[in-house]
């Protein structure tokens, strides 16, 4: 459960360093625009562009190795899936072919191809959150969308939300903890019978705390608002350079995600 707690926490963006230095609103408007022309690029070329800079970035502020792969543990194995099930399903022209446990095993061109364009959308797209994740606060993400006037329902939200999944974590800890304990993961036949119980129990358990802070908020008078603590300055000049800069980037990006590498 370690790991959970290491992928969640926000110990990195507490930090000094120039990227966190950099006003939440700009950086907010670059990942969403990256993300935009990530999701929409037509080449692996981009992607592995934002993938590479974002490990750029991570590096130049000190992240941990280990801190980065731990974070893109699960969106690798999520790219290698797709890549397979598309080799696999799609395309007609034969790359690879090798039996395993008397089954041929077919690998496509034209699938992989496909499979690796979203891989690297995948990949691509995930470093740019989690180099935002790694350099912003969740109070100053909060207050960046507040002055973008996102609904304060979904700023409220988002906050609860990022506030109590450190408490499920640590109900799924102490569960966990308890079925190793009574001898619950001795066996594949007892682990996955463990785990649909500890599923159905944290369900039950986040309904129970969900209600029972609701009740307290509700006897203290909580009507909504009044969560956000964090005041954003006015933006300065190296701000106002920055979104410049981005708005000029744009169109040139945005040219290069277009080029069909094949």
């Amino acid at each position: 459960m370690e790991f959970l707690h290491h992928t969640f926490s926000d110990v990195y963006a507490r930090q000094n360093n120039w990227l966190t230095r950099v006003d939440v609103r700009v950086k907010l408007f670059y990942a969403i625009s990256l993300l935009s022309i990530n999701l929409w690029a037509k080449n692996m070329f981009i992607p592995l562009l934002f993938l590479s800079a974002s490990f750029i970035l991570l590096f130049s502020i000190k992240i941990p190795p280990m801190a980065i792969l731990r974070s893109m543990l699960l969106p690798v194995l999520f790219a290698m899936l797709i890549l397979l099930v598309k080799g696999l399903h799609e395309g007609e022209k034969v790359w690879l072919s090798f039996p395993i446990l008397g089954y041929k095993v077919v690998l496509k061109e034209e699938g992989l191809h496909s499979g690796l364009h979203i891989g690297s959308k995948v990949l691509g797209g995930i470093s740019l959150v989690i180099t935002f994740s790694f350099t912003t606060t969740i109070s100053r993400l909060c207050a960046a969308l507040k002055w973008f006037h996102v609904p304060n329902t979904i700023i409220e939200l988002l906050a609860f939300m990022y506030r109590y999944i450190f408490l499920l974590l640590d109900e799924v800890s102490t569960m966990w903890t308890a079925q190793k304990s009574r001898l619950g993961h001795a066996s594949w036949k007892k682990t996955i019978q463990s785990l649909g119980t500890l599923g159905g129990l944290l369900v039950m358990r986040a309904f129970d705390r969900a209600e029972r802070t609701y009740e307290a908020m509700h006897v203290r008078g909580y009507e909504g608002g009044g969560i956000l603590t964090v005041n954003l300055s006015p933006w300065r000049k190296g701000e106002y350079a920055s979104f410049i800069g981005m708005v000029l980037i744009l169109p040139m990006l945005v040219y290069t995600g277009n080029i069909h590498a094949w």
